[in-house]
């Protein structure tokens, strides 16, 4: 199957709209462009945030970040230099409720509360919006559009931050309603477009470093996907079919990590086992653990880096 590229919004604004309308990088230029991409994975994203900490003041900063669902929140407090607060938010009780909301759903609510996390996460420690803006790095986030069905990359505007980083965090089932922006109605961008390599290269991206949530070997089955496409046919088709793909759609990217075309370089940083939390959570203990593992992943990557002479 074909993977859609990102394509032109309507009504986006000409910052978002640079990957669709003639942003793309000359490659004949010689010039190094280098891109973190953020993988997500809800609660298991601790082991992420883990490798981002170990990171943050000891590598130069990369031209583009790029975060899909957790690991776009991950990504913006990376670049708001705001070392440990992804951790500190996972750990939190008030934001740990956020999750695994059955009761809520029961009645007609969302499994997972974004609005309730978002405001938790503020409350226990504001992100930095204004070092995250004024950060040299070009920051984008992934979302999956409803009506098409397409996964789009977007360069949010300081005033449509929220809006992106609690969209693309917006899991199909586990939120009933999709987040609006730009005229669009959006959920998680790992549906369509679980980490933007593709489009990444398309910006001018050479040299390409991918934070893992998932350890080496994995392959998508597509099992859940299939599993939650139903719950979409009669309303959201696009959506349906993209949700019955994403396993398709996610291998195809890891082939593309695996074979990159020439001249581009793409390191992962993976777990070396397991995480222990899962998508929905995991107790304190997971969480610590997951981070130590994440950070020290990180620190193997730098000595790796330092020994290399980069």
């Amino acid at each position: 199957m074909t993977v859609s590229p990102n394509r032109p919004l309507p009504g986006a604004t000409a910052k978002g709209a640079h990957l669709a309308q003639g942003f793309m990088r000359d490659r004949s230029e010689p010039s190094t462009m280098r891109a973190l991409l953020i993988e997500g994975g809800g609660v298991r994203s601790a082991f992420a945030a883990g490798v981002l900490d170990a990171l943050t003041d000891e590598v130069e900063p990369f031209d583009i970040v790029a975060g899909t669902s957790a690991g776009a929140l991950l990504g913006a407090a990376f670049l708001a230099g705001q070392h440990g607060r992804s951790a500190r938010v996972l750990r939190d009780p008030a934001c740990r409720a956020a999750f695994g909301r059955i009761g809520d759903f029961l009645r007609g609510g969302d499994l997972v509360d974004l609005d309730l996390l978002y405001y938790a996460a503020e409350a226990l420690e504001p992100l930095d919006a204004a070092a995250l803006c004024a950060h040299p790095s070009r920051f984008f986030v992934t979302l999956t559009d409803v009506e098409s069905g397409a996964g789009c990359l977007i360069e949010p505007e300081p005033d449509e931050l929220v809006d992106a980083l609690i969209a693309t965090s917006a899991l199909p089932i586990a939120v009933r309603e999709p987040r609006r922006l730009r005229g669009r109605r959006w959920l998680d961008g790992g549906i369509a477009l679980p980490i933007p390599v593709q489009q990444s290269i398309d910006l001018g991206a050479t040299h390409i470093v991918i934070v893992r949530t998932r350890q080496a070997g994995y392959r998508n089955s597509g099992r859940s996907g299939r599993l939650a496409a139903p719950w979409f046919d009669r309303h959201q088709p696009a959506l349906a079919e993209a949700l019955r793909n994403r396993g398709d759609v996610y291998n195809a990217m890891l082939d593309l990590i695996e074979a990159p075309p020439a001249g581009i370089s793409i390191e992962q940083i993976l777990p070396r086992r397991a995480p222990a939390c899962s998508r929905t959570g995991g107790t304190d203990v997971d969480v610590v653990r997951d981070h130590l593992m994440g950070m020290d992943a990180g620190r193997t990557w730098l000595t790796e880096q330092r020994l290399r002479g980069r």
